[in-house]
């Protein structure tokens, strides 16, 4: 059985407001389940990191971490060898009015970022693990309940089991998990992943350089 952990998470805002971020950034991290463990390690072994002062703070987030901070992680993160990374992204200049308009067009908005990133990140990824359609396949999705209770996300598991099951129409058993941040360390780590490809778009600062050098950014791409 192969048993595949996507977390998710996001940066920049989907607001359309003067004070709004120019891009809204999905990203992920993909990894196998055994080495999710040791993913969840790294927010704690960068508090080590921090002064005595900070080391407590609630959770660990990359727009409030120093680059020494991000970096760590992200090394820590490509220590993991099956964890791979992937984003997709928005240029809000570029929406679409009916979203800018109507408020309740957010939730399929961010149904359909989410599909584009998890099929299109899957298909390469499964690849790469040698799997092949007759070895049962599990997947968990990770979600920070956070975004997903704010936006309303009607239905969102039930759409992201769907969509998973018609894009693999072979075996597939998916879990999907809305979790808090502060208490699910794997989705921490995805808000850094998150993070470096924002600040990629914003700041021409590549912090996934090791990841791009060894075929372990599955995707990175601008939707509209």
């Amino acid at each position: 059985m192969v048993h595949i952990y996507i977390v998710l998470d996001e940066a920049g805002d989907m607001g359309f407001s003067k004070g709004s971020s120019r891009y809204f950034v999905m990203g992920a991290i993909i990894a196998r389940a055994e080495h999710a463990k040791k993913i969840r390690r790294i927010p704690k072994k960068a508090r080590e990191k921090l002064g005595k002062k900070k080391r407590d703070v609630p959770e660990l987030k990359a727009s409030k971490s120093n680059d020494k901070i991000r970096k760590f992680v992200l090394d820590r993160l490509y220590k993991c060898a099956s964890a791979h990374v992937s984003a997709v992204y928005v240029n809000k200049a570029n929406t679409y009015d009916y979203i800018r308009e109507r408020g309740s067009q957010k939730a399929v908005h961010y149904n359909y970022l989410s599909r584009v990133l998890i099929v299109d990140s899957l298909k390469p990824y499964r690849r790469s693990i040698g799997y092949t359609p007759d070895k049962a396949l599990t997947i968990e999705i990770f979600l920070d309940r956070y975004h997903t209770t704010k936006f309303r996300k009607r239905n969102l598991e039930e759409y992201i089991r769907k969509m998973i099951m018609e894009a693999f129409p072979h075996e597939v058993k998916v879990f999907v998990h809305q979790k808090d941040s502060q208490g699910e360390p794997l989705i921490q780590v995805a808000d850094f992943v998150a993070n470096a490809f924002y600040r990629k778009l914003n700041e021409n600062e590549d912090l996934l350089q090791r990841f791009e050098r060894s075929g372990r950014i599955l995707k990175f791409k601008q939707l509209y």
